[in-house]
């Protein structure tokens, strides 16, 4: 991966980025769950642009994502599951599995019991971020 290192250089890649979303969503390339050269190349711009932001402006983060939901998206993503697939192999609904995933839903002790026991899902993780 190229690393940025330039102000000049971020504004460039962003602008690029910028111009990538503009037509991926003109083509309509851009809807959630594509895989794709424009989602590719956005993922792969956006991550120079995340790691010049880390190192030189600073930028502190919004919300910074629970450890457990970050497992659960590696889980996810390790296995080539999406939110419905891995909200159906866990005995929930997909609406409720997304409000977990947002955390707009608390996870139940039968919920974390799962991850646990079905995902092996260290048990720790799950008792200091559930």
């Amino acid at each position: 991966m190229k690393r940025l290192t330039t102000r000049s250089e971020y504004d460039e890649t962003k602008a690029k980025v910028e111009q990538l979303i503009a037509e991926a969503t003109a083509k309509g390339m851009l809807e959630s769950e594509m895989d794709n050269a424009y989602t590719r190349e956005i993922a792969h711009l956006s991550q120079q642009m995340a790691a010049y932001e880390d190192e030189y402006l600073k930028i502190l983060p919004l919300r910074q994502k629970s450890p457990l939901i970050a497992t659960i998206e590696d889980y996810l993503f390790a296995h080539g599951l999406h939110k419905k697939d891995g909200a159906r192999l866990l005995g929930i609904n997909e609406s409720q599995f997304c409000q977990i995933m947002s955390g707009h839903r608390r996870i139940s002790m039968s919920f974390a019991k799962r991850l646990h026991s079905q995902w092996g899902i260290n048990s720790d993780l799950i008792l200091d971020y559930a």
